[in-house]
């Protein structure tokens, strides 16, 4: 099991141009806890969404995969502007971020005399 902690560990350098260019196009801000999505983010997902579920191959159960509204959301933010590789990096990122900020944060452990 993975420990959640409060401080994000550091992004991956291979990440880092992905992080450039989704903060710069402002669909992650960065904050005191570390990067977050935005509303335009989730507003680009939620469209995603709304057309992936009009077609009922993907409106199952079983495909209901947030790396494939995520890579639509991209596709469409960035249609012809970005390799394949470059809008892989962005979901893995964009999971990523959105994975942490889902986490709970673990609450303190109670102070116990004697120790």
């Amino acid at each position: 099991m993975s420990k959640i902690t409060r401080n994000p560990k550091p992004l991956e350098p291979l990440r880092e141009p992905a992080l450039r260019q989704l903060t710069k196009d402002k669909l992650i801000a960065i904050t005191s806890d570390g990067p977050r999505t935005t509303a335009r983010w989730q507003a680009a997902v939620l469209r995603a969404v709304s057309e992936l579920m009009r077609h009922s191959d993907t409106a199952r159960e079983e495909a209901q995969d947030l790396r494939i509204p995520f890579a639509k959301a991209l596709h469409d933010l960035y249609a012809g502007q970005k390799s394949d590789a470059e809008l892989t990096e962005m979901v893995l990122l964009m999971l990523e971020v959105e994975t942490v900020s889902l986490a709970p944060t673990p609450s303190p452990r109670p102070h116990r005399r004697g120790q």
